[in-house]
């Protein structure tokens, strides 16, 4: 035991300080923060909790987009266009699109991301699903694919019977989707059963096409559960005007 006798009074401060409990021992952080001197609350602040105020406001944040996002979700275009398979000369489906917008003078997507050796199918089963796609342009070989699904309007019935009087020449018949008939057989399918009818145009002489494709042979076809189906026809006259 130290002889408290011959220490000094500044001596006797500094044991007193180290045997004695913290003056905060077992109050919250907060608390803390509360009863700290005010040119001490900012150095505690940062330490203590800058750190969770930046992830609190982040999260907060995201949570405020995502509910933003649900609850005003992006108008959707007048004219949806998938363009498969690279049936559009890369860059050009944005001019398409720019063209398209000023003659319909509404808003148009030209989207040509639907690639079928990857994921192309898949994603636009979905986005017609979902519908989101109102046409489709693709090769002859995927669009007949396609149409077996059942994807697209009868061109006869779509279009207004003079346009389709025009029209009727670059008209191609394919076998749509027809499951009446099918067997017991968890395997078959009613894909390419139905009867064959005009799904799609050529557009090997549709003039404005051919502004902005090249000579590839490519089918544009009407997607049989668009509610855009004015905008679509308008956007079929246009390409062959």
């Amino acid at each position: 035991m130290p002889n408290t006798d011959r220490l000094t009074d500044a001596q006797r401060e500094a044991i007193d300080a180290l045997t004695s409990a913290p003056p905060y021992a077992g109050a919250s952080k907060l608390r803390i923060f509360m009863r700290l001197p005010a040119k001490h609350k900012a150095a505690y602040f940062r330490e203590h909790f800058l750190v969770p105020c930046i992830a609190a406001v982040i999260a907060i944040a995201l949570c405020t987009f995502v509910i933003v996002h649900i609850a005003s979700p992006r108008e959707r275009p007048a004219l949806y266009a998938a363009v498969v398979d690279s049936s559009l000369p890369l860059g050009e489906a944005a001019k398409l699109e720019q063209s398209t917008e000023h003659e319909l003078g509404a808003d148009v997507i030209v989207d040509d991301y639907f690639d079928t050796t990857k994921d192309g199918i898949s994603k636009l089963q979905t986005m017609i699903s979902s519908e989101q796609i109102d046409v489709v342009i693709a090769p002859p070989t995927v669009f007949k694919e396609l149409a077996s699904y059942g994807y697209f309007s009868n061109l006869h019935e779509a279009l207004p019977a003079a346009e389709y009087g025009q029209l009727h020449a670059y008209t191609e018949d394919f076998r749509g989707f027809d499951d009446a008939q099918l067997a017991d057989d968890v395997d078959d399918s009613g894909s390419g059963k139905g009867a064959a009818e005009p799904y799609d145009l050529k557009l090997d002489d549709a003039k404005h096409w051919h502004e902005f494709a090249g000579d590839d042979a490519a089918l544009i076809g009407v997607v049989a559960n668009t509610k855009q189906g004015g905008n679509a026809r308008r956007f079929i006259k246009y390409l062959y005007q």
